[in-house]
């Protein structure tokens, strides 16, 4: 379930309204001038590789429990996205890595949790650790292309091809 929306000023506590604003429907205060931007989270997913293969973790907490994917993560206050990146790699599958570049930039839409969310994906490369599952992950373990769920291996098929061509 996405954020509630804000009900009144956080300057003035007056009720905010809703109305056009830059173009858009905005919560806005007509007392103050208030304007409630909302802005997408920002989030990072490490596509992390070792050897050709896929480290995929089995998420242990909502959203998307009991599924497997890309270790992620919000990017933290005074970080960069890459920073964070290696964090959520280290806190999710106890491994290092090194940023090879951006995979993708991406709008997504969670209903479960966070509402909007603008992802940025990064192909990693997995230089030291042992995979092992964090406080929020039930597993981890390395894969082959060909054994990615059929929704990673979508979302990851122009990775599988670098790969293959030992990009």
């Amino acid at each position: 379930m996405p954020p509630k929306p804000y009900r009144f000023c956080p300057q003035c506590s007056a009720p905010l309204v809703e109305g056009m604003v830059d173009g858009r429907v905005r919560r806005h205060c007509t007392a103050c001038g208030f304007v409630r931007y909302e802005n997408p989270l920002p989030v990072v997913v490490a596509v992390a590789v070792k050897d050709g293969r896929f480290l995929l973790i089995k998420r242990g907490i909502p959203p998307k429990k009991g599924l497997w994917g890309c270790p992620s993560g919000f990017v933290e206050t005074g970080e960069t996205p890459e920073e964070a990146c290696l964090r959520e790699l280290w806190e999710a599958a106890g491994v290092t890595g090194s940023v090879v570049r951006v995979v993708r930039v991406a709008r997504l839409q969670d209903d479960e949790l966070y509402g909007d969310m603008l992802a940025v994906s990064y192909l990693v490369t997995v230089t030291g650790g042992e995979p092992a599952a964090g406080d929020e992950v039930d597993d981890v373990r390395y894969c082959d292309a060909v054994e990615l769920p059929a929704y990673l291996a979508r979302s990851l098929q122009d990775v599988v091809q670098e790969l293959r061509k030992g990009n």
